[in-house]
C-alpha cells in the first residue's frame, strides 16, 4: 500500500441516536457521508496548500481507506449532554496547519473555546502565525436511546 500527501480536506460534524452506542456512532458517521468508508486515524498536521471543500465528493467507492482526524464520544447516561469538536488552525500561506480534537460532557461553546486554545497554544509553541481559525462541533443530550457525537476532518488524495 501506498500513502499520497492529501490534497483536499473538509470539516465535518454530527450526531445521532442508536439502539447502541456503537450504532449511534455509525449513524453518525453517516449522517456525515462518511459511513461506508474505512477511517484511517491520524495525529493533528495539515499538510500544506490543502484545499478546504464545502462537500464530500460523490464518487468515494464503498471500503475506500480516508486519513481522518476526529473526535469522538458516546454516552447512555439519559439527560447527559456530550459534545466532540475539532480546532482547525490554518497558517499564513497555507503553509500547513493543525487540528486539535476534545470530548466531553459540556456544552458546544465549552469545547470550541477549548480547540481554541489548544491551536493556539500548537501554534505558539511552533513559531508558527495563525492566519484563520475553524472549529466543527457537535452536541447531543441523551434522552431515551444512546447517542454519539463526532467532528471530523477528513483528508482525500484527490
Amino acid at each position: 500500500m501506498s500513502w499520497t500527501t492529501p490534497k483536499k480536506a473538509i470539516l465535518l460534524a454530527a450526531s445521532a441516536e442508536g439502539s447502541t452506542k456503537l450504532n449511534a456512532f455509525d449513524n453518525a458517521l453517516l449522517k456525515m457521508g462518511i459511513g461506508n468508508v474505512n477511517l484511517v486515524k491520524l495525529s493533528s498536521v495539515i499538510p500544506a496548500y490543502i484545499e478546504w471543500i464545502d462537500e464530500l465528493p460523490k464518487n468515494i467507492p464503498v471500503g475506500m481507506l480516508l486519513p481522518t482526524v476526529y473526535a469522538h464520544i458516546e454516552s447512555d447516561e439519559p439527560g447527559s449532554t456530550i459534545t466532540a469538536a475539532l480546532g482547525v488552525g490554518i497558517s499564513e500561506g497555507n503553509e500547513g496547519g493543525l487540528i486539535y480534537e476534545y470530548s466531553g460532557y459540556c456544552t458546544k461553546e465549552e469545547a470550541e473555546k477549548m480547540v481554541h486554545k489548544m491551536v493556539e497554544e500548537g501554534f505558539k509553541v511552533r513559531g508558527w502565525k495563525l492566519k484563520e481559525f475553524k472549529a466543527a462541533v457537535a452536541e447531543i443530550t441523551v434522552k431515551d436511546r444512546p447517542v454519539a457525537a463526532i467532528a471530523a476532518v477528513v483528508m482525500l488524495p484527490y
